[in-house]
């Protein structure tokens, strides 16, 4: 080892000698320090090299510099990665939720209860994804995105919400005052639902051009003008403040065009703090905003780093020197020493001692720059002269470049001014994003606020993509919708969508049974239940039908909503399909409670059909009496006739008309499973179906065909009941429009009322002058003769005006109506000499 080690030092005192050897040469001799160098690396072009390059001194404009890549001072230490860090920040791709296919079906091996996530199936198998991502879809902010990704996460996080909201990462406690800014898309309580429910109906308002309710509504906006009161100003930002933060929060300085967008966005968020001001400047007896600004109150601004941030920079995003003055003053200074330097050497090279030295024939520039430094071209027999350090040489060893020694001093002095200007500039970038990072949590929350506002007015998009209503939200486990119809068939903008009426939870009903045909649609009313509760606690306006005076849609709150739909098996882990269901069964009864909602498909199915019904039984029983809601699609008979023994359970039915599904739900009636219909349809042979039917035992083939017979009869019962509505709705719109031309006659007859009065009063004004002028003579004149011919005129005069009254139409047709009443009550008199029978008449009768 000690020979090694002896070995080792001595190779690397031989390198040092030679070093020092080969740059003591160097210094005597200059092409020997190029000579290495190969000369393609050193070719350039225009009398130029790699090592030479031209002045780029401009004495008129202000030095600019890179911002410091790390928030540490010692630059020594910044990450040689941090190019590669923020390309990669910026090219980062966000993969968005898929919102077509079927959702697949989880297939992993299950071995015990803690692999099956519950929630996370129940989202998958209602296709909730495909909702939350038409949601998404419709925010125009980062914020309200996030807000919706997050509620695709596992349900089970409800017993979190309040602890997952988003938080600073450096600082976790959040004010209280700001925490309604960071509530989660689904509300965890049914005064949490309404709440997001009455936002929507304060934007549906603003949003609505068309209502007089706030036509003098207005606010200020940062310049000062007055501005109508609409959706907030947005301003199509994204506001997408927390990946500026997190790169902060990493180390790195935020540059010039980062804080510039931050300061954009506070400008944003400025502007929709003066919005939420004229929203509490309402003062309406009928509009009262009270959910919006809230989030306008959890929104705080510091004006003053407002103003720093606006102030920072000049054009072209460098710092500005008057805002920070010893940036402008080391400007300055290093502005003079570049001048002075160019002065200096256009004196030196006027100067007949050096302008002879000079190497000028092959045309290159007077001067060059090296590293910084400035270089003028001499002859290689002058070099002996000790005119300045030497940096470089031609490749034909005729021409070295040499820093004059009269500049040397002035340019180590403006290399020490850039130095401190650079670091200058360098602490007031690490300052910016220091001053920001402080302020962190008040620009979170308002950005997040901001994401509340732009997520409100997602849902009302949403809903009114699909005519989408509000529903009334209490806590007592109840669903009542008319003309119901699944929101995710619209979002796929199926064809001919049949909307079913739905009860669940009234009149003590705690469970609902859909019986029908295979593909009638029964799984599709179960996911509907589903998603429409899911739908209210998010505040998304429902497909359904609109309040009427004989029904007010509702969707009660459900927490937690459970479903199990579709099959979980695994030949791995053998699990059959009836042990999967028992599987999630058993979870699904230890998280039920009161106002739980628990869906299930198929209860009782994959096993013998006996035990099926039994257990399918004892479970409906066991999740009702828990408290909770549940809807369950079966074929079995003894399911079906559960709600005539049981008044907890309610039955329902697809319809089925003529062979085919209508795809319609009807309360109250229990469906056949129509199997060799549903195989006829599907073109099974006729021989396979003629012995199917002969192997149904009577009774059963006998119920199946009475059931059918009701089925078409039913049909042919609603729509002769459909028809008579349709008459009705006629009746309703005839009635209407005989109001309204009622209502244009009306109108009508007055205005030519209006006319006849306005021609009359012209007449009696042209009558009045003619007494005035009657009146003027006898003041002039009042002779008996004037006297008389004016009594004559004013009998004239009035004699006119009664004519013109009489003939005024109003006045002639009541005269005419008075005459023909007068001429009917004639009429029914008898003259005496044709009275059979003479009264007696006294005197005085």
């Amino acid at each position: 080892m000690l020979t090694l080690a002896s070995f080792l030092l001595w190779i690397i005192t031989l390198s040092v000698v030679h070093t020092f050897m080969v740059k003591h040469e160097c210094m005597n001799n200059p092409r020997r320090l190029y000579s290495s160098i190969n000369d393609s690396k050193r070719a350039g072009s225009e009398g130029y090299s790699v090592l030479r390059q031209p002045v780029q001194w401009d004495p008129n404009s202000d030095p600019t510099f890179e911002a410091p890549s790390s928030l540490q001072a010692d630059e020594s230490r910044e990450n040689v990665d941090w190019l590669n860090q923020r390309a990669e920040r910026y090219s980062k791709n966000i993969k968005l939720p898929e919102a077509s296919g079927a959702i697949k079906k989880t297939k992993k091996i299950i071995e015990n209860s803690a692999d099956l996530d519950l929630f996370q199936r129940t989202l998958e198998t209602l296709d909730y994804p495909i909702v939350l991502n038409a949601l998404r879809t419709e925010c125009s902010t980062r914020p309200g995105r996030d807000f919706v990704e997050s509620a695709s996460k596992p349900q089970n996080a409800k017993h979190d919400n309040k602890s997952s909201k988003k938080s600073n990462p450096k600082n976790n406690k959040i004010p209280i005052e700001l925490l309604h800014a960071y509530e989660p898309l689904t509300a965890s309580s049914y005064e949490g639902a309404k709440e997001r429910y009455s936002a929507v109906e304060e934007m549906r308002l603003l949003m609505d051009w068309q209502s007089d309710l706030l036509r003098d509504a207005y606010y200020r906006n940062r310049q000062g003008y007055k501005q109508d009161l609409g959706p907030p100003p947005m301003g199509g930002m994204t506001f997408d403040l927390a990946e500026y933060l997190q790169f902060a929060d990493d180390g790195n300085v935020l540059e010039g065009p980062e804080i510039l967008e931050i300061a954009t966005m506070m400008d944003g968020i400025e502007e929709i703090l003066l919005w939420g001001k004229g929203l509490q400047n309402v003062e309406t007896e009928s509009v009262e905003f009270i959910e919006l600004p809230k989030f306008c109150d959890c929104m705080k601004l510091n004006v003053t780093l407002q103003e720093l941030l606006h102030k920072a920079f000049e054009k072209g995003g460098k710092l500005n020197g008057k805002t920070f003055p010893l940036v402008g003053e080391l400007r300055s200074k290093v502005k003079m020493f570049k001048s002075d330097i160019l002065s200096s050497l256009d004196d030196l090279i006027s100067d007949p001692s050096i302008s002879s030295k000079l190497a000028l024939e092959s045309g290159g520039p007077t001067y060059s720059e090296i590293n910084g430094r400035i270089v003028i071209p001499i002859d290689l027999k002058y070099n002996k002269a000790s005119l300045g350090i030497v940096h470089d040489t031609s490749r034909s060893g005729k021409t070295v470049f040499i820093e004059p020694t009269e500049i040397v001093g002035k340019t180590n002095e403006l290399r020490q001014a850039e130095a401190e200007l650079r670091m200058e500039e360098a602490r007031v970038w690490r300052s910016l994003t220091e001053q920001i990072l402080q302020n962190r949590v008040e620009l979170e929350a308002s950005s997040a606020a901001v994401g509340q506002l732009d997520l409100v007015m997602a849902r009302l998009a949403l809903g009114n993509k699909w005519g989408g209503v509000i529903p009334t939200v209490e806590q007592e486990g109840i669903i009542s919708l008319r003309d119901a119809k699944h929101p995710v068939l619209l979002l796929r903008e199926v064809e001919n969508i049949v909307g079913s009426d739905i009860d669940l939870g009234a009149n003590d009903n705690q469970g609902l049974v859909l019986t029908g045909p295979n593909s009638g649609g029964k799984t599709v009313i179960l996911k509907l239940l589903g998603l429409m509760a899911l739908m209210a606690r998010n505040g998304i306006p429902v497909p359904a039908e609109r309040e009427s005076p004989t029904h007010v849609p509702r969707i009660d709150f459900f927490d937690p909503v459970l479903a199990d739909i579709g099959d979980l098996q695994s030949v791995g882990g053998d699990l059959s399909t009836f042990s999967g269901h028992m599987l999630v069964c058993r979870e699904v009864l230890a998280s039920s409670g009161r106002n739980a909602l628990v869906l299930m498909d198929e209860l009782g199915s994959g096993t013998d059909p006996s035990q099926g019904v039994a257990i399918a039984q004892a479970l409906l029983e066991a999740l009702v009496d828990t408290g909770a809601r549940c809807a369950i699609t079966t074929h079995y008979m003894e399911l079906k006739q559960l709600a005539a023994s049981d008044n907890r359970f309610d039955v329902a039915g697809m319809q089925f008309v003529g062979g085919r599904p209508t795809y319609k739900l009807l309360m109250g009636t229990v469906g056949e499973s129509f199997a060799l219909a549903v195989a006829e349809r599907f073109q099974l042979p006729q021989k396979v179906l003629d012995r199917a039917n002969e192997l149904l035992d009577q009774e059963t083939r006998q119920m199946g065909d009475l059931i059918l017979e009701l089925e078409n009869q039913k049909a042919v019962v609603d729509a002769q009941v459909e028809g008579l509505a349709e008459k009705k709705r006629e009746m309703e719109s005839l009635k209407q429009e005989m109001a309204k031309q009622q209502q244009k006659l009306e109108a009508k007859q007055l205005s030519a009322r209006r006319d006849e009065a306005q021609k009359f009063a012209k007449k009696l004004e042209e009558k009045e002058q003619i007494l005035e002028d009657v009146l003027e003579q006898l003041k002039k004149d009042p002779s008996r003769r004037l006297v008389a011919k004016s009594w004559d005129n004013i009998k004239f005069t009035k004699r006119d005006a009664l004519n013109e009254a009489e003939n005024v139409p109003s006045v002639l047709r009541a005269k005419a109506e008075k005459e023909a009443a007068r001429a009917e009550e004639v009429g029914e008199l008898i003259p005496l000499a044709e009275m059979r029978e003479m009264p007696k008449i006294n005197v005085g009768d």
